[in-house]
């Protein structure tokens, strides 16, 4: 009768291992650029740059008192979401190790794909104009505002005098459009007017765009001419050893010609996923003796806090 009774407890520990490893292994894709914050509450700002410009000369006797120019904060409210799934005792007697194992594979691919997408769509969502960031634009916009004048509550007003940047491009994906970029973001300003200091480091392209990506950056891409791999002349290729990441999948990320160039060092720290719980997976109480059943939990929400870390780049 006590190992009747006891069969839910033994099947935890196969399904919560291999939940832990299939999540770990679908989200590392994205560690590179997006980073991940715990939070414990309601909502989460991320803060874009800010700080106090360039120091004036002293006098000798007269203290230069500066005053802060802000940035821009973005709010990100966590959601929660939830999948459960039983094993019937019969399955679990046959086949323990087994059973138990692929649900808490796939109920951890199933978490792991739901942050996932969320990703991938706010990629997808850069150039949506309802999709604004706490700049007020969208993510990939030729109108951000470089700084703010101060907040009204949670909501921060554009500081007009500090002027707007762009971050987008009509660009085909190309080494000319990626070198372009790179200028751009080095002429970008913080908000109190210092130079914003980045390296463009890093490729994201459509999945389309992949077999490119390869030739450009690859082994065979380090000599090229002007950054075309297939031409017989023979040529230094400026962005040989770049890195570069796929942001797309099945109907979500990135479009057929989207791409975009970053610091991959900047991304992590002002993309982020906002973690109220990471995925966890829990077993659930049931009245039927012959159910054991696992919930899937998370409670999680993506954002950015600042567009200079990358450009955009859309010729559709």
């Amino acid at each position: 009768m006590s190992t009747f009774s006891n069969w839910k407890t033994d099947n935890y520990k196969f399904v919560g291992k291999a939940f832990d490893t299939a999540y770990a292994d679908r989200l590392n894709r994205l560690s590179p650029v997006v980073g991940e914050v715990n939070a414990r509450s309601i909502d989460y700002e991320i803060t874009g740059s800010g700080g106090y410009g360039e120091a004036p000369a002293y006098d000798g006797e007269n203290l230069n008192e500066g005053s802060l120019k802000r940035g821009f904060k973005t709010i990100i409210t966590p959601v929660e979401y939830t999948l459960s799934i039983p094993v019937g005792y019969k399955e679990a007697k046959i086949d323990k190790q087994g059973e138990t194992k692929k649900v808490g594979t796939k109920l951890g691919d199933s978490m792991a794909m739901t942050v996932y997408l969320h990703v991938l769509r706010m990629f997808a969502n850069a150039w949506n104009p309802s999709r604004k960031g706490g700049d007020g634009v969208c993510w990939a916009s030729s109108a951000h505002p470089v700084a703010s004048r101060g907040s009204t509550g949670r909501t921060f007003e554009p500081d007009p005098d500090a002027g707007t940047y762009s971050n987008v491009t009509a660009d085909a994906f190309s080494v000319s459009a990626i070198t372009a970029a790179q200028v751009r973001a080095n002429r970008f300003l913080t908000p109190d007017g210092l130079p914003f200091m980045c390296e463009f480091d890093t490729v994201l392209i459509s999945p389309e765009l992949e077999e490119k990506a390869k030739k450009l950056f690859g082994e065979n891409a380090r000599l090229c001419p002007t950054g075309d791999p297939e031409s017989d002349l023979n040529a230094a290729n400026p962005v040989y050893g770049m890195r570069y990441l796929v942001m797309g999948g099945g109907a979500d990320g990135f479009s057929a010609k989207q791409w975009a160039v970053c610091d991959r060092r900047l991304m992590k720290e002002l993309v982020n996923i906002v973690y109220n719980t990471r995925p966890t997976v829990m077993q659930s109480p049931q009245d039927n003796p012959l159910k054991d059943l696992y919930t899937a939990y998370a409670d999680f929400g993506v954002g950015w806090g600042d567009a200079r870390m990358i450009v955009f780049g859309d010729p559709s």
